[in-house]
């Protein structure tokens, strides 16, 4: 006698266990981890909070690349920030990779929207590959994956010109650089 093709209810029921079958009861860690399930935000549950409450949601603090990058070079400049970024360079992690947590926090922070982070990548690479070199440091610039824009040959360039040439680059005459003058 051929198989019927259509008798899915005898197909089914060759595949199910007999309820006679004892199962294990499950293990603690089991039933943790089915609770944490039910701890999930609902989905669509972060388009119900009132906009603007997030700080990345409201207008940015700085809207300009100078004024950011003031904030960026004192912030940078710190003792320990410093000193935290040279061990990272020392490290051999890339320049790239030391980038996206500093802008992703800048943007999270409503300190700049995203427009601005991708327009100050460059400038602020250029500052902490400078810290690296000055420090006496292989800077590697990018690990290789994602471009994102940075060209190592031209920081590579900046900055071999700057071990020959000692005298200081004169800064072009903006207004932060004559409040910076003032207060010295």
């Amino acid at each position: 006698m051929a198989e019927n093709p259509f008798d899915i209810l005898g197909s089914m029921e060759a595949e199910m266990p007999s309820m006679e079958e004892p199962t294990m009861p499950p293990t603690e860690m089991e039933q943790k981890n089915n609770l944490k399930l039910f701890n999930a935000p609902i989905p669509g549950q972060s388009l119900t909070s009132e906009m603007g409450s997030a700080k990345y949601q409201q207008p940015p603090q700085y809207t300009k690349l100078t004024d950011f990058m003031d904030y960026m070079f004192n912030a940078l400049g710190r003792e320990s920030v410093r000193r935290d970024l040279l061990r990272m360079l020392d490290a051999g992690v890339p320049l790239q990779v030391l980038l996206e947590p500093i802008m992703m926090q800048a943007v999270s922070e409503g300190k700049i929207n995203l427009d601005l982070a991708m327009l100050a990548i460059q400038p602020l690479a250029t500052m902490i590959y400078g810290m690296g070199v000055e420090a006496g440091i292989n800077v590697v610039a990018d690990d290789g994956k994602v471009d994102i824009g940075l060209d190592p040959k031209v920081l590579e360039k900046v900055f071999k010109k700057k071990r020959v040439d000692t005298t200081p680059p004169k800064l072009p005459e903006t207004k932060s650089n004559l409040v910076a003058r003032r207060k010295m």
